[in-house]
Parts: C-alpha cells; sequence; structure tokens
C-alpha cells in the first residue's frame, strides 16, 4: 500500500502517530502541550536584494516531527506527480534542483521571470487545513487535516525554516502550476516553478502579450500581463512586480542563478570569487566570503562552505564534460582541478589529528574495533573516557563524491593514484599545515605490487615491505601489514584463524572479490555480521604489531615536526605520548 493511501485511511491521531513512528502521547503532547512561543526560535538572515528574511527555525523536538511528517508528504509528492511525465515544479523534490529547473528554458529566443511575494507567509492555517480535506489526491479526515496543519503551521502561517514548509508549498504550489502550464500552453511557452520562482521562455519572435507587455510604449520594461497576475491572486498569491525581467538571447539569460543561452552554466564571476576564495584560503589558511554570493559584507567563511560553493560550480559544469572518469587524471577541466586541491586541503593538508587511508570501508571496521578492545594498550590512538571512546586518530571514507573528484577507482589502484598525485597536489599549499601525518595502510601481499612499484620507482624506497613504515614525502606515509618471515598477508590475517573459519547460514568466509554466493560470503559480511556484532568478544591481539607500526610513523613525522609538538591532538596527553613512542616495538 502507498504512503498516500495510508495517509489517507488514518482516523485518528493514534493511527497518524503509527503512520509516523510515533507514540500517540508523545504526539500529542509536542502539538497540545508544549506552549505555541517555546515551539520556534526566530532570527533574521539578509537578503540578496536587501531588507531581512525572519527565519523560525522549530526546536529540536519539533523538528524531528516535522521532519517524519514531510518524509510521508514527500513520498505522497512524488507518488501525485509521477503520473506527469515532464516535471513542472523543481524546489524542495528528490532529484531535482536549479539546474532541471533552467534545463527547461535553454536555448530559447525570450526568457521571463516572475516571482511571487510572501510565499510562505501567503499559505496560512486554514489554507493548509482545507487543502488536505478538499484536494482530490487526499481527501483526508477533517481531524487528520486539522493535526497536519496544527504540525506544519506557526502563527497562522507556513514558518521558514520548518521542514514541513517545503513539501506543503509544493502540494499547493502544484496549482499554480496547472494554471500556469494551461496558460503557457496557450501562449506556446515552456513553464517552470522553483519555489516562488516562476519562468517562461519561447521561441517565438515576440513574447506573447498574454504572459508579459511592456511597461509603456517603447520601454523595454516588461511586466505580468493582467491576465498572469489574475490567475496567480484566483489560487491566493501575489505577484513581485519588483522582481520580474525578460531577458533575451543576444544577452545573459538567467533562470534561478544559472546562465541559459547555450547550456545551462554557472556565472563567470560566481566561478571567480569561488576561485579566489580558494587561493586565499589556500595561502593563509583563511578567506572571507565575498558580498556578491551571500548578500552582505564580506565575512570569515569555513571550508565546508567552500567546499559547498565549489561543489555545486563543479556539478553544473561537469554536465557538460564529455570525458569519462579514467580519463579525468590526464586533462582534468579547471574546476576539476581546483575541487581537488580544496578536498586535498581538508583531508590531507589541514589534518587535526593523524589521517589513515585504508583499502577498504571494512578494513576501518576492523581497526575501529580492534582499537576500541585495546585502548589500554594504545591511549595516544584511543582513549576511553565514561564507557565512551574517543578516537586520536581518523579514518578517510572514500564518498562518491570524493572518487569522483579524484578520478580513483576502489581499492588498490585508488591509493595508487593518492601517491602518484600527492606531492604535485601539495605543492599548491603555501599556508602553515601539514601538522599530522597522512599514513596509508595496506596488505603485505601480491595485491599491494602496484603500490610497491610505486614506492621502488618513483619514490625510490626499497625493501618496503619489510619496513615498520615508509616516509614519502610531505607528510605522507604508507605502512605494510607486518609479516613474518616474508609471509603473504592481508588485514584478515591479524585476525585468529579460527574466527575467519566463521560459518553463516552455512557459508564460508571468502576475502576474495569473487565469490561462490551460494557456499561463500564476503569481506562486508565479515566485518558487520562477525566483527562488529562481536567485538567484545574477539580476541584482537594480532593487531598489536600493526598499531605499533601506526604509533612509530607518527612519532616519525613528530620529530620531523618538532615545532608542531604542542598542537592540538599531542598537548591532550603529551608526556604519556612521549612515553609510548619511544619505547621500543613489539618487533624489536
Amino acid at each position: 500500500m502507498s504512503s498516500l493511501e495510508k495517509l489517507k485511511q488514518t482516523n485518528s491521531l493514534s493511527d497518524l502517530a503509527k503512520l509516523i513512528g510515533y507514540k500517540p502521547n508523545s504526539l500529542a503532547y509536542i502539538i497540545y502541550k508544549i506552549p505555541n512561543e517555546k515551539k520556534y526560535i526566530e532570527f533574521k538572515v539578509p537578503k540578496k536584494t536587501g531588507g531581512e528574511r525572519i527565519i523560525k527555525s522549530p526546536t529540536s523536538r519539533l523538528k524531528k516531527l516535522q521532519r517524519r511528517v514531510a518524509d510521508l508528504l514527500n513520498d505522497c509528492l512524488e507518488e501525485i506527480l509521477s503520473e506527469n511525465k515532464h516535471s513542472l515544479s523543481h524546489g524542495f523534490r528528490r532529484n531535482h534542483s536549479i539546474i532541471s529547473n533552467a534545463q527547461k528554458h535553454v536555448k530559447k529566443r525570450h526568457v521571463f521571470n516572475v516571482d511571487l511575494k510572501d510565499f510562505f507567509p501567503s499559505i496560512n492555517f486554514g489554507r493548509v487545513r482545507g487543502f488536505f480535506i478538499k484536494n482530490h489526491h487526499f481527501k483526508l479526515k477533517p481531524k487528520i487535516a486539522t493535526i497536519l496543519a496544527q504540525i506544519a503551521c506557526h502563527n497562522n502561517e507556513l514558518p521558514q525554516g520548518s521542514p514541513c514548509s517545503p513539501v506543503i508549498s509544493n502540494l499547493i504550489g502544484h496549482l499554480i502550476d496547472i494554471r500556469m502550464v494551461n496558460l503557457a500552453k496557450r501562449a506556446k511557452c515552456t513553464y517552470s516553478r522553483y519555489a516562488d520562482d516562476l519562468t517562461f521562455s519561447t521561441n517565438k519572435k515576440e513574447f506573447p502579450n498574454i504572459i508579459a507587455v511592456r511597461k509603456e510604449n517603447g520601454s523595454n520594461i516588461w511586466i505580468p500581463s493582467r491576465t498572469l497576475v489574475n490567475e496567480i491572486k484566483k489560487i491566493g498569491f501575489e505577484v513581485n512586480e519588483s522582481k520580474t525581467s525578460l531577458q533575451y538571447k543576444t544577452s545573459r539569460q538567467i533562470t534561478t542563478g544559472l546562465i541559459v543561452n547555450k547550456k545551462v552554466n554557472i556565472k563567470k564571476e560566481y566561478y571567480r570569487m569561488a576561485r579566489a576564495m580558494c587561493n586565499e584560503l589556500f595561502a593563509t589558511n583563511e578567506f572571507y566570503l565575498k558580498s556578491d554570493i551571500d548578500g552582505e559584507e564580506a565575512k570569515k567563511g569555513t571550508v565546508n562552505q567552500l567546499i559547498g560553493i565549489v561543489n555545486f560550480i563543479y556539478y553544473v559544469k561537469r554536465l557538460h564534460d564529455k570525458r569519462k572518469l579514467n580519463e579525468r587524471h590526464y586533462n582534468p577541466s579547471s574546476i576539476t582541478k581546483l575541487y581537488r586541491r580544496l578536498l586535498f586541503y581538508k583531508y590531507f593538508y589541514a589534518l587535526k589529528c593523524p589521517l589513515l587511508i585504508c583499502e577498504g570501508k571494512t578494513d576501518i571496521i576492523y581497526l575501529r574495533c580492534a582499537l576500541k578492545q585495546l585502548a589500554k594498550d594504545f591511549p595516544t590512538l584511543i582513549e576511553k573516557k565514561d564507557e565512551k571512546y574517543n578516537f586520536n586518530i581518523a579514518f578517510l571514507k572514500f564518498s562518491k563524491q570524493l572518487r569522483d573528484v579524484f578520478a580513483i577507482a576502489k581499492g588498490t589502484s585508488g591509493l595508487c593514484r593518492i601517491l602518484e598525485m600527492y606531492p604535485k597536489i601539495m605543492s599548491k599549499f603555501y599556508a602553515p599545515g601539514k601538522v599530522f601525518p597522512v599514513i596509508i595502510i595496506i596488505d603485505n601481499d601480491d595485491g599491494a605490487s602496484k603500490i610497491n612499484s610505486i614506492l621502488q620507482n618513483k619514490y625510490k624506497i626499497n625493501n618496503h615491505c619489510n619496513r615498520e613504515f615508509n616516509y614519502i614525502c610531505d607528510n605522507l606515509y604508507v605502512v605494510h601489514i607486518p609479516s613474518l618471515e616474508g609471509q603473504n598477508v592481508s588485514i584478515e590475517s591479524l585476525f585468529n584463524p579460527e574466527l575467519l573459519k566463521t560459518k553463516i547460514d552455512g557459508k564460508i568466509f571468502n576475502p576474495k572479490s569473487y565469490l561462490d554466493k551460494k557456499k561463500e560470503y564476503s569481506k562486508t559480511v565479515f566485518a558487520e555480521k562477525v566483527v562488529r556484532m562481536n567485538q567484545n568478544d574477539i580476541d584482537f591481539t594480532g593487531f598489536k604489531p600493526l598499531f605499533n607500526r601506526i604509533e612509530l610513523a607518527i612519532q616519525n613525522y613528530t620529530q620531523i615536526n618538532a615545532e608542531h609538538l604542542e598542537g592540538p591532538w599531542l598537548s591532550r596527553d603529551k608526556n604519556n605520548f612521549e612515553a609510548k613512542i619511544n619505547r621500543p616495538s613489539a618487533e624489536g
């Protein structure tokens, strides 16, 4: 049964509570017992066009409830809109964005933008309740409609800052879309909406006056037609006449902030500002958000804010990048190079503690579980306080985004790419950094032959497999899994052999890539169902030599960079660290 059908069948607060995963008492308490003045926190943010926007942010308890309701309504919305092959609304929807909205208006002779005034505040309590009762898709019981309106509304309006407001505005805004698309068909125009931004475009020689008209004879200022204004008023909204524009193909055409003349693209000045901010960060370890981007005076920004800006530019420009993933590292685009440097800066240069890079996500599970059990032996790597573990090291998780930007594959070949590009990219940074080491952990078997070849040929490191650690360059190290008498070993070799024989549903463990799924289970299953679920009972003694090597690598880098000994990581327990790293290793 679909989410929409389940919602339509609810008859009481208890039914609705069960549907969204709440206890009836908890739901009733949030709606009826918490005073309205304690449900929201109000603050102001500047608008790009001047003035201030009031944001009403729900408190954590109400926000959690609104998110559950928003998820349910989003499922209902997607079910309703799936009937239409062509999307009209692109704001606050899954798999939609300002990019998908802008794509509707590429290569058009005329592009006309209209903005709705006070979009969220125009939708009041009675309107929300009435929509859920009367709309033919919902037709909810009045009691359920009332409860939904009570959860979503504040001071008789949809508050900006509530998780419910976007999806409910989209549901009610669908009435706008129906009227506007019919009007656009009469005018032979293309129509789309992103939240409160309506866009009409056409290749007709003259822009249809049923949509917009010149403000005065001979004037080049266009305003919404009376027909358009009246159609919007019939649905309970109002046009913001100060934010309308008609753009010709001979000039720059903008839709939801993106250029649409020949293809969806970023404004050049936006890209230049982002690049300037990156260069500022790379040179000084700080940067200031420019006024043209956030609508106010320049203020100090964060690395994550800058990553968000550059990621947006990268995503838009990548739509037209015809190079395949495996070709990108040979001739990457300028935005790929910039984004790659920025991610290198965050993950490898401006570290707040030592970083471990493993061949796969299962290795991270092994190491984290092992360290928790061996916390007393390795207090420099992990600390236990009040039954909670605090890791003094971090693990790099290869996200899809990271692999795409770095143009690297999974496993050993991806680590090879990092080794190859590391010194070149790290040379682009001039600010103080590299306080902590980056340590790549690799198996000591034939699968590491490509990495070993790079160590020997590129970095001139011999006998690398038998070293406790290999210093590569900058703050980069490679540590092999300890091997006895030159045997080929993987990280799974550090477990007790009996654990590797654990059967699950009659299947045996196979750490290789190719499995007989009828008889064998994978490393992921082993890591999750054997190691993680039984970590308190597993003997992790075999991991001690590896952790000794990691500590020695950290010690070596600390000696190289003695001026950073009082850094934020080491200063917490300096004496304990010095005593630990200066003792002989377990391997002599």
